[in-house]
């Protein structure tokens, strides 16, 4: 009886220092690591919002995919800002931003982005670049706000059909349960003092790291996850072919297979790539052969090259050209894809 008493006792006093180290350590690092960029408000939350560079042309906005913090695509953003205005920014409850208040749905996402860029001093319409499940998100901004779109970069975005397919819905609840097992080892910090040796595919600079290691981050990867499932019939619908008229579009697909629990998303992935092509009449479709899902990361220059064509289509009006893209890419050309799902 007493044994079981002690055992308790001592698991609640390891619990307790856990959690007080994690409060003590997230408080010193908002000291060390101040938001790079400008915070603005939203709603009463603060979001962060990091904008580089000064040239002509459509501001270039990027959103980040599922569980990636936007720092990631700080190296992108940087080669961009040579010749494009460029920001990032931090979905509620990422990095420098807020976290809400309850869950939130796509559309709420959505309303956050138009928000922030309403504020960012430069009209629409814009260009913009979506990693993943990021790419969800920019095309129900397309659907929200039409006339605020000048061109579109889809990193390795699943389409509509593949999205909220039963088997994609399966893979994210288990990914949700895991997120809620790692937001209660981040309140006791167990995820900041285990996670380079466990390997949780965390950034691994120090700011990075210490940013995405709290409760606040796995419990915004949670709410990311769970909008998808909870989406609304209208999220859920697919954008009609030809919505976007002749935008430039330029769809970027990974060559190398979803691994272990992941591979459910291969299966229909080719056919959902030329869906997102039937958007627009000025759509292209690179394959990076050699990446896999996380294009951004393996190959960056890659994804700078395409964020310029389209950044220069769209300034210029003119056709998408992807002739001379560097690295082992594959074209095809947008009208033949758009006209077969058509």
């Amino acid at each position: 009886m007493w044994l079981c008493v002690y055992i308790v006792a001592a698991i609640m006093t390891l619990l307790a220092a856990g959690y007080l180290y994690e409060r003590i350590a997230e408080a010193g690092d908002r000291r060390r690591f101040p938001p790079p960029g400008e915070v603005i408000r939203v709603n009463e939350r603060r979001m962060h919002l990091f904008m580089r560079g000064a040239a002509a042309g459509p501001l270039v906005i990027i959103e980040q995919g599922l569980a990636s913090p936007s720092l990631l695509w700080w190296p992108i953003q940087e080669s961009v800002a040579r010749f494009a205005r460029v920001c990032t920014y931090d979905r509620a409850g990422y990095l420098w931003s807020d976290p809400p208040a309850g869950r939130r749905s796509i559309e709420d996402r959505v309303a956050d982005l138009h928000t922030v860029l309403s504020q960012c001093g430069t009209p629409p319409p814009f260009v913009l670049v979506a990693h993943s499940f990021g790419g969800i998100l920019v095309q129900e901004f397309a659907r929200a706000f039409p006339g605020e779109v000048a061109g579109v970069v889809l990193v390795d975005t699943p389409d509509h059909a593949l999205m909220f397919r039963e088997s994609s819905l399966r893979f994210l609840r288990q990914g949700l349960a895991i997120q809620k097992v790692m937001r209660f080892a981040a309140q006791v910090g167990l995820v900041r003092l285990l996670g380079k040796r466990l390997n949780l595919l965390l950034p691994e600079d120090e700011v990075g790291y210490a940013l995405t290691v709290t409760p606040a981050h796995s419990a915004a990867v949670a709410d990311d996850m769970r909008c998808v499932l909870q989406a609304n019939r209208t999220a859920r619908e697919p954008l009609p072919a030809g919505y976007l008229g002749d935008v430039p579009l330029l769809a970027m697909t990974h060559g190398v297979a979803f691994p272990g629990p992941a591979a459910v998303l291969e299966e229909g992935w080719d056919e959902g790539q030329r869906q997102l092509l039937s958007l627009s009449t000025n759509s292209e479709l690179v394959r990076a052969v050699k990446c896999n899902h996380f294009i951004p990361m393996e190959d960056p220059m890659l994804v700078v090259e395409a964020i310029r064509r389209v950044h220069a289509a769209a300034k210029e009006g003119t056709r998408l050209d992807v002739t001379g893209l560097p690295g082992e890419v594959v074209t095809s050309t947008s009208r033949e894809a758009a006209a077969s799902v058509a």
